[in-house]
């Protein structure tokens, strides 16, 4: 049921938007350290957010993959300053905690959890949808 202003316009009460949004849990990065933080979002919304976590993923493949070759670097020289320099640009693209690759596949991880959570929202708010439906009838 829908309430309409003065104008015409339909007008969305705090329970109906309650039940057209879902709340996302996920993490921030507050000085270092990760803290649990959640956001809601309209049930709406959620195919186009799903796209653009996919593509952000997409683009953490493609500097997964630079770290990678920065792992694997050469050395400009023959000499020891050139060596250690290759050496120390490796350890830090690498995969261990806080290194680049590191970094790079949490955040991916953390992305797959948040994707992973729209899509059985968005499950959810259909299987409601589907049922209020089939009592209306």
């Amino acid at each position: 049921m829908s309430f309409f202003d003065g104008v015409g316009n339909a007008v969305v009460t705090a329970g109906q938007k309650a039940v057209r949004s879902a709340t996302i849990h996920t993490a921030i990065n507050s000085g270092g350290t990760a803290k649990a933080a959640s956001f809601q979002v309209d049930i709406e919304q959620i195919p186009g957010l799903i796209a653009s976590y996919k593509d952000a993923q997409d683009n953490l493949d493609k500097i997964l993959f630079k770290a990678q070759q920065l792992e694997n670097i050469a050395p400009p020289g023959d000499d020891e300053v050139s060596k250690r320099l290759a050496g120390a640009l490796g350890d830090m693209a690498g995969r261990n905690e806080g290194c680049l690759s590191w970094a790079v596949d949490d955040a991916k991880k953390r992305l797959q959890v948040q994707i992973e959570q729209l899509e059985a929202a968005s499950r959810d708010y259909q299987n409601v949808d589907e049922d209020s439906r089939i009592r209306q009838v």
